[in-house]
């Protein structure tokens, strides 16, 4: 037997083997590389890669499932991004609505304080023009509040202070608007609860909730504050006896830059609850909302406990009567 025969024709047979696979492999590379590239055309495209080969437990399988989903993750962003645009875009129109009306009337009342010769007269144009000034030191409160929540640059400095004190300063702040419209703030909170919380911010969150309370409540309504010592948390309670919030309002109230369709004509942009629950959530809190339609509001806002606490005296006052 003529090995040399035998071994030439094994290699021959190896040869045209590795041949044939190589031929297999290049043209598997080549489909695989026109596959990725549509694929990849298309995401950058917008349109959907192609799915068919999903399932299978392949190389381009397992790519096909990771361009699939960074497909949805930019799909995800750009409607974000869309929304945000809509949002802005809705917020510019918004304060360019309400400033173009304070502006139009403090141009008015100097024009008419230029030709007034009557002193009264002349005092009720500035009482206007003060009042007019304020609105447009409102909104522009309110743009830089918005600012700093859209950057991240709120940050609560968290001490221990008595909690009855913070909610008594966002109640002075809200004491004439109250008392324009007549209605009655009732406050129940414990002297000397003593809690560990951002007190500047934490006052700004629940005046913003009595804000609302405030344009929410018909003239001559109520409005009660109290405070209530849980296990885990220290709950402030804002109950109202306004409108009501409508079930299908209630998880869009907390969105930056909602507002009720009813006062659309109330200063605002709409960024009080939100910026309430943000303040709250770097606290370790929350907020949470009861309501029916025309029965009224509940707010609850809730900070976590802390060890230290000192309850003393717990009563209530009526501060408008």
């Amino acid at each position: 037997m003529d090995w040399s025969i035998i071994l030439a024709g094994l290699m021959t047979a190896a040869l045209l083997v590795l041949g044939l696979k190589y031929i297999k492999l290049k043209k598997d590379v080549l489909t695989f590389e026109g596959k990725l590239e549509r694929n990849m055309d298309a995401l950058l495209s917008g349109r959907e890669p192609d799915t068919t080969e999903e399932v299978e437990d392949t190389l381009f399988g397992k790519c096909s499932v990771r361009m699939n989903q960074i497909g949805r993750i930019w799909k995800q962003k750009e409607e974000e991004n869309r929304a945000s645009r809509e949002e802005l875009k809705s917020l510019i129109s918004d304060i360019s609505h309400q400033t173009r009306t304070p502006l139009s009337n403090i141009k008015a009342y100097l024009s008419l304080l230029r030709e007034e010769t009557q002193p009264d007269r002349q005092e009720e144009f500035l009482n206007s023009l003060d009042k007019q000034a304020d609105k447009l030191e409102f909104l522009l409160q309110s743009m830089v509040k918005m600012s700093r929540l859209e950057t991240g640059l709120i940050q609560v400095q968290m001490k221990t202070s008595d909690l009855c004190t913070t909610i008594r300063k966002a109640i002075e702040e809200i004491v004439p608007a109250a008392a324009g419209k007549q209605i009655a703030l009732y406050v129940e909170c414990p002297d000397r609860l003593r809690l560990v919380h951002d007190s500047k911010w934490t006052e700004e969150a629940i005046f913003n909730v009595l804000d609302n309370a405030v344009k929410y409540t018909q003239r001559g309504g109520e409005i009660h504050i109290s405070v209530t010592r849980q296990e885990i948390f220290t709950k402030i309670s804002i109950r109202d006896n306004g409108k009501g919030i409508a079930l299908e309002r209630q998880a869009e109230i907390f969105k930056r830059f909602y507002r009720e369709p009813e006062v659309h004509e109330e200063p605002g942009i709409g960024i009080g609850l939100c910026l309430t629950r943000k303040i709250l959530e770097l606290q370790n809190g929350y907020i949470e909302v009861r309501s029916q339609e025309g029965e009224g509001s509940v707010f609850c806002l809730y900070l976590p406990e802390s060890p230290e606490q000192n309850v003393e005296n717990h009563k209530t006052e009526n501060i408008t009567e």
